[in-house]
């Protein structure tokens, strides 16, 4: 259905029914044929509509998920528009300090079962760790993953139904609570096409050295959700869920650059790229000699000749700085070049961090960063995933996931033809 571009379950039904050739690929007895004509085949007949949705609900546990009110109060959509390519505005520092902080404090405890807990696991076991053991996404053992958030727009109305006997004259307005179709949809910003939407927001972890940009988490949030925020429990979630892989950078952009959250790839042994939003302060040096740039590099003050890196010392968490050459011959300042400057990596993660910023190994991880946004462009072109009518978060969410499915089946069949038989092993009797 997802390769097919089909997004209505019900016309999926139809074209089963009409078309034996998808009714086989999906694994089910074409209606053409009667069940004499294919004994030994292990096949279903094609089910109806209901069906499909109930395999759905199985899929993310809805018996055990925690259903949220239905009854809320209307929420009306903001009027305040943002700049171009404004981010949304960034959280509180006390409230990622206070996040992560209470991660590290209980990181041998797992967090509660999402409505994606099951689906993520059959993404590990059936398409992640066999594509790790063939070498599509790298290094296992030194493993580059790349996170960012994409915009999920719900069909539900964000007005609501009224469900209260209030009498209301033209021009009055009633705050009592209403009923939502998807009640855990919100308001949020979307920055790319620069106005408000009400859904959802989907975070992604991709592996950042994949050819295919392949999917290896993915997490749904309400759409107000800072991506900031929902970076700090996807990155304890993709931890614990993949304890055979050693992460050892992970890419971010703008949106994570928040000092608490450089600490808690610190935690994790995870070396973080991510750049600078702008509105922070460049530091300062208590150096007369000494001050930074934009990325943090030190140089001369007054000369202006930037310092030369001499490698990052482990165990004392420093960096070391040399002074260049020319200072020997310039009149400009006192400094020579057997003369040392140190930068702790400790004290200010967001500028001193393990990998240099504006270097060409920074340069390299960042640019991989992309490989998200390519698998977001697929899940909305490719899959129409953003266009599918849908009116309830757990219906977008399994859609989603069948996508990033059917992305690593596009994989593979790049690396290995397939052939229908490999899809269905019964075929061999039908076609015979």
């Amino acid at each position: 259905m997802a390769f097919k571009g089909v997004t209505s379950i019900p016309a999926w039904v139809v074209t089963l029914r009409s078309e034996p050739f998808f009714a086989i690929l999906s694994g089910f007895v074409p209606a053409c044929l009667g069940s004499s004509r294919i004994d030994g085949i292990s096949a279903d007949p094609i089910p109806g509509v209901g069906t499909f949705y109930d395999f759905m609900d199985r899929l993310i546990r809805k018996d055990r998920a925690l259903h949220k009110s239905n009854l809320l109060r209307f929420r009306r959509k903001p009027k305040s528009k943002r700049k171009k390519n404004q981010k949304m505005d960034s959280p509180s520092t006390t409230l990622s300090e206070r996040l992560v902080k209470r991660v590290i404090k209980y990181s041998n405890a797992k967090l509660p079962d999402s409505i994606e807990a099951s689906l993520n696991l059959i993404l590990k076991e059936l398409f992640v760790l066999p594509s790790l053991k063939s070498g599509l996404l790298g290094d296992p053992q030194k493993f580059n993953i790349a996170g960012d958030g994409t915009c999920m727009p719900t069909h539900a109305s964000h007005y609501g139904k009224k469900v209260c006997d209030c009498i209301l004259k033209p021009g009055e307005f009633c705050n009592c609570k209403r009923k939502f179709t998807d009640p855990s949809a919100t308001w949020g910003w979307d920055s790319y096409n620069e106005r408000y939407f009400y859904g959802h927001t989907f975070h992604v972890f991709t592996a950042a050295e994949s050819f295919y940009s392949l999917p290896i988490h993915i997490k749904c949030v309400t759409a107000k959700r800072h991506d900031s925020v929902t970076g700090i429990f996807a990155l304890k979630e993709v931890v614990d869920l993949y304890p055979q892989i050693k992460f050892f950078t992970a890419a971010f952009d703008s949106a994570y650059d928040s000092t608490h959250f450089y600490l808690l790839n610190k935690f994790y042994n995870i070396y973080p790229v991510i750049a600078l939003n702008g509105r922070s302060l460049v530091p300062s040096s208590n150096d007369s000699l000494i001050k930074f740039d934009n990325y943090g590099i030190p140089q001369g003050k007054l000369c202006g000749h930037k310092l030369r890196n001499w490698g990052l010392m482990k165990k004392s968490y420093r960096r070391k700085w040399l002074f260049p050459v020319q200072c020997d011959s310039c009149q400009k300042c006192e400094a020579s070049s057997n003369k040392t400057f140190y930068t702790p990596t400790s004290d200010n993660p967001r500028y001193f961090g393990p990998i240099l910023r504006n270097t060409k190994q920074w340069k390299k991880l960042y640019k991989r960063r992309t490989t998200t946004e390519r698998f977001n462009d697929r899940l909305k072109l490719d899959f129409k995933v953003k266009q599918a009518v849908i009116y309830s978060r757990e219906r977008r969410v399994v859609r989603t996931f069948i996508a990033a499915f059917c992305c690593y089946i596009d994989a593979w069949s790049n690396k290995k033809p397939l052939e229908i038989t490999d899809i269905f092993a019964g075929i061999r009797k039908l076609v015979a």
